[in-house]
C-alpha cells in the first residue's frame, strides 16, 4: 500500500516557492499532509529533519519542506530502531483509545509480570493454537487482552462469531468454545465492538493474525509460543 505521505507532496510545492530560504513551522508541516496534525509532527533525532507520524506510518521531513525520507532510523550507537520506537507509543496511544471494558482480557491469578494486547480472529488457525496455550501464559504471569480482527471484513462468518462472542453471558468462556470448537451460537446486542477493534486494526497496518503487541506497543510479531513470547518480553526489559 502506497504510504499516504505520497499522495500529499504536491502540497509542498506551492509553499516552497513563498518560503524557498525559510524553516517551516510544524503547523505548516503538518497542513501539508491531511489530516495530519501540528500534534503529528515532532523534532527529530535527524538533524534539519522533522519527524512526520500518520497513524504509524512515518517520515522524516527536511525543516525546510524540501526533502521527504521514508524508512527506519536507526542509532549506531545505541543500536536502536529509533523509528520503531516512535511506532510503538504511537500504538500505545491508539490502543489506549479503547476502552479496557471493551476487550477481552484473560489476567493472571497471581500477580501481572507483562501485558500484551492482541488482535485475534476466531477461525485463525495460528490464533486458535495461542490461545491453546493461554493457561502455560497466563502461569507466566502475562496478561493477554484481546482486540477482534475477523480477517475476512464485516459481514462474513468470522465476523459474526466474533459478534456472538462478545454478546455471550460469559465472553471468555464462549472465546475460548469458539477458538477450540469453530462454532458458537449466534447471537446479537447492541454496543458490540468488533467493528471498533477491526478499524483500529486496520489503522495499525495489521494484516494477520495472531498480531502481538508488548505494554510499550512493540510488535512482537505473529504466532509465538509461550516460551517464545515471554522470552520476548524479557528481551524487551533488559
Amino acid at each position: 500500500m502506497k504510504s499516504i505521505f505520497f499522495v500529499f507532496l504536491f502540497f509542498m510545492q506551492s509553499l516552497l516557492f513563498a518560503q524557498e530560504d525559510s524553516q517551516l513551522s510544524k503547523a505548516t508541516i503538518a497542513a501539508m499532509f491531511p489530516p495530519t496534525l501540528p500534534s503529528d509532527v515532532f523534532d527529530s533525532p535527524l538533524e534539519g529533519f522533522y519527524e512526520v507520524a500518520l497513524d504509524t506510518s512515518v517520515a522524516y521531513v527536511s525543516k525546510d519542506g524540501k526533502y521527504i525520507i521514508q524508512g527506519d532510523l536507526y542509532s549506531i550507537d545505541n543500536q536502536e530502531n529509533l523509528t520503531d520506537r516512535r511506532r510503538g507509543g504511537i500504538r500505545v496511544n491508539m490502543l489506549n483509545t479503547v476502552d479496557r471494558s471493551k476487550t477481552i482480557i484473560f489476567s493472571p491469578e497471581e500477580s501481572v509480570r507483562y501485558r500484551v494486547s492482541i488482535f485475534t480472529d476466531v477461525d485463525c488457525g495460528y490464533c486458535r493454537q495461542f490461545h491453546r496455550d493461554i493457561d502455560q501464559v497466563l502461569a507466566m504471569g502475562i496478561e493477554v487482552e484481546y482486540f477482534f480482527f475477523p480477517r475476512t471484513g464485516p459481514n462474513t462468518e468470522s465476523w459474526f462469531k466474533a459478534q456472538s462472542v462478545w454478546c455471550s453471558e460469559n465472553q471468555k468462556e464462549a472465546l475460548t468454545t469458539a477458538k477450540t470448537t469453530g462454532s458458537i451460537g449466534e447471537t446479537s446486542c447492541f454496543g458490540a465492538p468488533v467493528a471498533n477493534h477491526f478499524d483500529l486494526g486496520q489503522r495499525m497496518g495489521i494484516r494477520g493474525t495472531p498480531a502481538i503487541f508488548s505494554q510499550d506497543g512493540q510488535e512482537l510479531g505473529g504466532y509465538l509460543t509461550p516460551q517464545m513470547l515471554l522470552a520476548r518480553l524479557e528481551g524487551i526489559t533488559r
